[in-house]
């Protein structure tokens, strides 16, 4: 497989910094991002948020194999024998070129948070003036280490930078200047604005915040469940409860941002998009242990099948509409380095990346395709994705920005207690590009692909400009009506499941 050219991360990662968040590359404007913002009755991007603009829909055929099914009972094996209908999700995919994470400054976070969220489609279409924005950051629930050692306030790895979380608040208030926006979390090890204070979560260090919230106290007081900061929400198709209980201004905010760090986890398998507010935004006044002890163990089951469906409907209760994964550090033997000696500097992982998109179970799909842990073997993500919350067929995930396999890294882990594996199988697909032709504006490929491969896209002097999914990966047209005359580059990546990517090359003329 031959690497992707500096040339080409940085043309899928430009950002032009200042009013104009992106430039038209030409073609169609992020069709997969138009046609699931139209379910929601939102307009699509305006073409000032968009960086990459040339990425074609997959057709909307079924996917071709259902998510793995173990061990499971009857509610969700009906479940998960539903038939998809999703249509494909963005997720940006950005990496520095600096060599060491704690050498980035927060200049160089600002434009890599830029990068990310404009790949991923841009703020534009989903946050408005005069909204109230909910930004939940995944503070974890300790300063200091399993060994005691205070954390770094900085690319840990254990929480979400300061300087993330600022960079974000500045892009959603270019858009919204007058309306609310809350920095919300709820710790479980200690209290929350103990939390936020030790990490810089304060106005000092990010501007723009009407408040930094504790979940547990902005709730109301211990099982008062007729608090005004409460709403309980029905649930009828629920598969752990039929109702749940959630922060007001969480439930009614126009706009949750799920803001989420790298890591593997111990019971969870990963620690992402989805689990930060199905776990981290439960109020602890209401599943706390006591009033005294915020931990939501007791109250929020953690064995193998009720974990998931709690997670599987706690998220569907108030889906974030905008996931984002600091990825700057990563830390395996999560959630706080459970290694032998529980040396945090040993279990850091040096990614300096983030992962944007508005469909938080793809983004946690990506994310733990970078970890090398397999997404089909976490039950809540396959849950979700039978309940059609969010993709978890890679088939149907566009990665925009750095291709997964090179920047994935080999996170170790225990073998989690809810269940979830590593992935096994890094042998790139085979690819082989048998015949082209160009005839009346139309580019035809004959293409010998294995049966692993379940994706194929193809590029045209560095633009994607055809994305096909199985079974029709072996005969691919693209149209080629918008090139002019002259010798084109092409190039073909084949994906299996885990994305490992193979690449073949050819030269067409016009």
């Amino acid at each position: 497989m031959t690497n992707i050219s500096r040339r080409e991360f940085l043309r899928l990662s430009a950002l032009k910094i200042g009013a104009i968040a992106g430039v038209i590359m030409g073609g169609s404007i992020l069709q997969a991002c138009d046609q699931e913002l139209s379910k929601e009755g939102a307009p699509p991007p305006s073409s000032t948020d968009l960086i990459q603009t040339n990425i074609p829909s997959p057709t909307d055929t079924l996917p071709s194999a259902l998510p793995t099914k173990t061990n499971l009972p009857p509610t969700l094996q009906s479940l998960l024998d539903r038939p998809k209908q999703l249509r494909s999700s963005l997720v940006s995919l950005v990496q520095s070129d600096i060599a060491d994470a704690k050498d980035l400054q927060l200049v160089d976070i600002q434009t890599m948070v830029q990068q990310a969220i404009s790949l991923a489609g841009g703020f534009a279409s989903l946050v408005q003036d005069g909204h109230t924005v909910v930004i939940k950051p995944n503070l974890y629930g300790r300063v200091y280490t399993i060994n005691g050692q205070p954390i770094d306030t900085e690319v840990s790895g254990l929480v979400v930078d300061w300087r993330v979380t600022r960079a974000v608040v500045e892009l959603v208030r270019q858009l919204n200047p007058t309306g609310k926006v809350y920095v919300m979390e709820g710790s479980c090890l200690a209290p929350t604005k103990e939390i936020m204070r030790y990490l810089k979560y304060s106005p000092e260090f990010i501007p723009g915040v009407d408040e930094f919230l504790a979940i547990e106290e902005d709730s109301g007081a211990w099982q008062d469940f007729n608090s005004p900061g409460l709403l309980k929400m029905d649930l009828s198709d629920g598969l752990y409860q039929t109702s749940y209980y959630l922060n007001r201004k969480y439930k009614e905010a126009d706009v949750v941002i799920s803001l989420a760090t790298l890591k593997n986890h111990s019971y969870a398998a990963i620690t992402g998009a989805v689990k930060n507010v199905a776990i981290g935004a439960t109020p602890a006044n209401i599943y706390g242990k006591s009033s005294t002890d915020d931990n939501r163990y007791d109250k929020i089951p953690h064995d193998k099948i009720n974990f998931h469906k709690w997670v599987h409907d706690y998220y569907r209760c108030r889906p974030a509409d905008f996931a984002i994964i600091d990825g700057l550090q990563g830390i395996q033997n999560g959630p706080m380095c459970y290694s032998d000696k529980c040396d945090l500097p040993e279990n850091q992982m040096n990614m300096r990346l983030l992962l944007a998109g508005r469909d938080a179970v793809a983004v946690d799909t990506i994310q733990t395709l970078l970890m090398g842990w397999d997404p089909e073997s976490i039950q809540y993500l396959n849950l979700l994705n039978a309940s059609l919350a969010g993709n978890l067929d890679t088939a149907y995930i566009t990665v925009s920005g750095k291709p997964v396999d090179l920047a994935q890294k080999d996170f170790a882990g225990a073998q989690p207690v809810c269940g979830g594996k590593k992935v096994v199988d890094k042998q790139a697909p085979g690819l082989l590009i048998e015949e082209s032709s160009v005839s009346e504006g139309e580019l035809r490929l004959t293409l010998a692909n294995d049966e692993k491969t379940n994706k194929i896209e193809v590029y045209i002097d560095d633009h994607l400009f055809n994305i096909a999914i199985t079974p029709d990966i072996n005969d691919v047209v693209v149209n080629v009506n918008s090139l002019s005359s002259g010798t084109h580059a092409i190039k073909v990546w084949s994906y299996d499941r885990y994305l490992n990517r193979s690449e073949q090359t050819r030269e067409i003329i016009i």
